[in-house]
């Protein structure tokens, strides 16, 4: 059973229109969507182009502008060396799965934290100290996998160790 997409038609006064609830909407109702897993695609109203990748790199560079970016200018500078290499096609599939791992390590996170897992509850054990180690853990070894990623592709100098 595949998803449903939420067609969103943009008009040329830059107004978006939902089509699935009859009216008008705003960025920030697309972004709501985002966050809650709605599939969308949003296209010209005119000629049916598809808007979809504007609208989300919108929202991007607005969170980005924003008072806690995600991305710092030396992550913005290794996405533009990026583009034009030969690496560029692998590019998208090796961030795509490590946002999913990290997706997924976040859902179990949550889950684990809102009682749905007996890891937490019991205040006495050190199910929090198990669980930050296990973060740590999977940060550096996913640090390790982009470095040597980065380093293979020749964006990054490989390190010189005796």
């Amino acid at each position: 059973m595949s998803k449903e997409i939420r067609l969103i038609k943009k008009y040329p006064n830059r107004r978006l229109y939902d089509t699935a609830i009859s009216g008008y909407i705003t960025v920030a109702d697309v972004k709501q969507m985002i966050i809650d897993f709605v599939e969308i695609q949003v296209v010209d109203a005119k000629t049916g182009e598809d808007l979809t990748r504007q609208v989300l790199l919108q929202i991007l560079l607005e969170e980005e502008a924003g008072g806690s970016p995600i991305l710092n200018n030396l992550m913005l500078c290794q996405f533009i060396r990026m583009y034009g290499q030969a690496s560029q096609s692998i590019f998208a599939p090796f961030m795509e799965q490590n946002m999913k791992l990290f997706h997924d390590w976040q859902k179990v996170a949550q889950d684990q934290g809102s009682g749905n897992s007996a890891w937490f509850s019991n205040p006495f054990t050190d199910g929090l100290k198990q669980q930050n180690q296990q973060m740590l853990s999977w940060q550096q070894s996913l640090q390790q996998q982009t470095v040597k990623f980065w380093q293979d592709m020749g964006v990054m100098p490989k390190s010189h160790e005796k």
